[in-house]
């Protein structure tokens, strides 16, 4: 499942491999080839929360959004594309085919800043320094008080870069219950759930597996590499008690917890 910390490592790849070369073709599924981009140069490559940005010359960017199930491939021209794919980059014998993004689209650079989607989100947890003070300044903002903090930690509003899964790990780390009210966290809280967020994604920017669990902890470096998302009815690594699950938000997203590391406040 593609978070932030997926999107900024693909970004680091593509990254390495495209900025200064010049572009043979690119094709989006729902425009076709777009021909007039042939022949410019890929000026850099960047992730903005869930964003991947592909600067082009003549001001022109390229924003995915994976979505739930996107990923990137790298293929030769004459290889099959993949069932899905949604856009191609091609630089002289090689693709850059991406599938199963939520959306890909074409903008213009100089129009970026206003774009809706963009404009719109938080501080980017895996920027160098990200702006703590700022993502509770946004989750203080009228409107959020009565939101549970599980829904909250997905607003990418308040911050870029948190998907389902880290918004389980994290609750877990801070032993918060993911449906206490934003209204009932202190500041030191909300810092501590953002700050953990942020630590954890860092730590995971130079792996293809997500780990949230310690290695002193496992009993095999590949074993229990999350401390509760996806192991609902399973003991919870810190005190046996059966993780639980329950969908959360208007999009009815799976969330996991214990019920006794993170038992609600009374």
């Amino acid at each position: 499942m593609p978070e932030g910390d997926t999107v900024h490592r693909i970004a680091r790849v593509l990254g390495a491999e495209l900025p200064g070369r010049t572009l043979s073709e690119i094709e989006l599924n729902d425009r076709g080839k777009v021909s007039e981009l042939s022949g410019c140069t890929i000026e850099s490559v960047e992730a903005v929360g869930k964003h991947l940005l592909v600067h082009i010359s003549e001001d022109w960017t390229l924003r995915v959004h994976l979505g739930m199930h996107g990923s990137w491939l790298r293929k030769h021209v004459r290889e099959r594309r993949p069932a899905g794919w949604t856009v191609v980059i091609t630089v002289g014998e090689v693709a850059y085919v991406c599938r199963r993004s939520y959306r890909a689209e074409l903008l213009r650079t100089s129009a970026l800043r206003a774009h809706p989607r963009l404009a719109r989100l938080g501080p980017d947890l895996l920027a160098d320094s990200p702006d703590i003070a700022e993502v509770v300044r946004r989750v203080r903002l009228g409107g959020h008080a009565e939101r549970e903090i599980g829904d909250v930690l997905l607003d990418q509003r308040v911050a870029a870069g948190i998907g389902n899964v880290y918004k389980s790990e994290v609750l877990f780390e801070v032993r918060v219950h993911p449906r206490a009210k934003v209204r009932e966290l202190s500041d030191e809280e909300l810092s501590r759930l953002f700050e953990t967020a942020a630590r954890l994604m860092r730590l995971n920017l130079l792996t293809s597996r997500r780990t949230t669990v310690p290695l002193r902890r496992r009993a095999e470096p590949s074993d229990r590499c999350l401390w509760v998302y996806g192991r609902a009815g399973k003991p919870c690594l810190d005190c046996g008690t059966p993780v639980e699950r329950f969908a959360q938000g208007d999009m009815a997203r799976s969330t996991y917890f214990c019920p006794h590391c993170q038992a609600q406040k009374t």
